[in-house]
């Protein structure tokens, strides 16, 4: 509103109506002056800055035309907001891949790199991660934090404006303390905007304080609390301090936690906000539960016996690490976990399917999600033995809907479903065509891979868990993985309905509808 008053006295006004188009102009005035970021470290360290520099007037100008002389649509139904959701990733994704692309790598390699930065998975193709360009590391990590970020911006700020996000923000933050949210959803953004950087700000000091180099703990600090994974050394956070890693330990859980829960945290000042939530202490208990569980099973079962109480100390902080990495669905490592016991591999691949809490950066089903299908299960034997009883879902003693309830079943069947379909392929394109070592890809490889990107995780298992190396991968199969990653950070559903013929018929439907209303306006004048 103010930005159309301050044209207005300009006599600048929008001639044309496109929610899309004006959207899509917003986001790109924002990546183009991102791109100065880069650039300027570019410039600092006498690296190539033209790989940030060139896309950024192009970038200002298209994005500047679009929001000027494009206004809301009057008529914006649901069709087109899903529509609109599509465009905005495939946007970044075409944005955040050009400085890539610049740097001399090929197409399928450069969408690889952006798309798992945006959708903060954090697995990535560059083998050598120390000899690229600093800047570049440092872009990298922008799109990562920037893609965190987004899921706030896109559901919570963008679309209310179309009269359709609260749909989306109910389902997300379904079962997690938030039934009594009542603020306006554009104040809700800005208010979770906040949280988001402010948390960003105190991990950075905090790393700063401990000596870390500060390109690094910017690095680290995007990949962190955006549960990105992607980090600017070759051995992850293995060269790095104790202080350090436990740091990051905590930034992880925090990026894994409910945003809703940090708003009222800092921005109500709310005591106790954390303790009172059971999906928060959920979490909690689950990462601390498998953190100790994997330690036994490292201090027992490994070669080399663990040795006086400063070995039992690194035992546990790298099961806990590992833990709340994989479940955070960060990706950041500290040890090779592949050569855990068997056991551990797989309590680590269910942490890693699970995920964080909802309404947070993290991917995976979520905790809220399975409580609800939980209560959902149980009270659905209850009826088998009393029949006449009303049961009802509840969360933090709050019900929660039938029609949420359905839309977690969905989403569930549909996660666990995308999985198997994954898996298949990835085993399928894997055998009929190996790895460029000739390695074929076995059955724990293809369902890791597949974990990992649907949960947008960042590390696989197998020969593609902390130290595997994703280059090798023939580009059929890494175009796989980046619509696997897609889906999974569009919540399976949001994506997996721009596939419906159904979807696609209402929209033209809608657009013929809208032209001949507009004819049907223009005769009458």
């Amino acid at each position: 509103m103010k930005l159309n008053n301050r044209l207005a006295r300009m006599e600048i006004r929008p001639r044309w109506e496109s929610t899309t188009v004006r959207t899509l102009g917003m986001m790109e005035l924002v990546f183009g002056l991102l791109f100065l970021i880069p650039g300027a470290v570019a410039l600092y360290l006498g690296e190539p800055a033209r790989v940030f520099l060139e896309p950024v007037l192009p970038l200002l100008v298209l994005g500047t035309v679009q929001v000027l002389f494009f206004r809301e649509s009057s008529k914006f139904r649901s069709v087109n907001g899903l529509l609109l959701i599509g465009l905005v990733w495939l946007v970044m994704f075409i944005i955040s891949a050009v400085p890539f692309l610049l740097s001399g790598m090929d197409v399928v390699d450069s969408f690889f790199e952006a798309v798992s930065g945006i959708t903060t998975t954090g697995l990535s193709v560059i083998s050598d991660v120390e000899s690229q360009p600093m800047s570049l590391l440092i872009w990298r990590a922008l799109s990562m934090w920037m893609g965190g970020i987004m899921i706030i911006i896109v559901f919570l700020y963008m679309l209310p404006l179309f009269g359709i996000g609260r749909n989306v923000f109910t389902n997300e933050l379904s079962g997690s303390g938030s039934s009594n949210y009542s603020m306006k959803m554009r104040n809700a953004a800005k208010s979770f905007i906040y949280s988001y950087a402010l948390l960003s700000l105190i991990n950075l000091v905090l790393l700063l304080v401990c000596r870390m180099d500060p390109l690094e703990a910017f690095c680290l600090m995007c990949t962190t609390i955006s549960t990105g994974g992607l980090m600017c050394t070759n051995d992850s956070m293995m060269s790095y301090s104790d202080a350090i890693q436990i740091i990051t330990i905590l930034f992880m859980f925090l990026g894994a936690t409910n945003f809703y829960l940090h708003y009222r945290a800092i921005h109500r000042k709310e005591r106790g906000v954390y303790r009172k939530n059971s999906e928060f202490r959920t979490m909690l208990w689950w990462f601390l539960g498998i953190s100790f569980i994997v330690y036994l099973f490292v201090v027992t079962g490994s070669d080399t016996p663990v040795v006086g109480l400063e070995g039992h100390y690194e035992a546990f902080k790298n099961a806990l690490f590992t833990t709340v990495s994989l479940g955070t669905t960060t990706g950041l490592y500290v040890d090779d976990f592949t050569l855990y016991p068997e056991q551990c591999i797989f309590l680590l691949m269910m942490v890693a399917l699970i995920g964080g809490c909802s309404g947070s950066t993290s991917g995976g089903i979520k905790f809220s999600r399975l409580r609800i299908i939980y209560e959902f299960l149980k009270n659905s034997f209850g009826k088998v033995v009393h029949p006449n009883a009303v049961y009802d879902v509840k969360m933090d003693g709050a019900s929660v809907d039938t029609e949420t309830v359905q839309s977690v079943l969905t989403i569930f069947l549909l996660f666990v479903a995308s999985i198997i379909v994954g898996t298949i392929l990835i085993l399928l394109i894997g055998i009929t065509q190996p790895t460029v070592t000739g390695a074929e890809i076995d059955i724990i490889d293809s369902f890791g891979l597949a974990i990992s990107t649907i949960s947008n995780g960042g590390m696989g298992f197998g020969n593609f868990g902390p130290t595997g190396n994703f280059a090798g991968l023939e580009d059929q199969l890494k175009i796989v993985l980046i619509v696997m990653m897609w889906i999974g950070r569009l919540e399976i559903v949001t994506a997996l309905v721009l596939f419906t013929p159904g979807f696609w018929h209402e929209l033209v439907v809608n657009r013929k509808h809208r032209k001949m209303n507009k004819a049907r306006k223009d005769v009458r004048n």
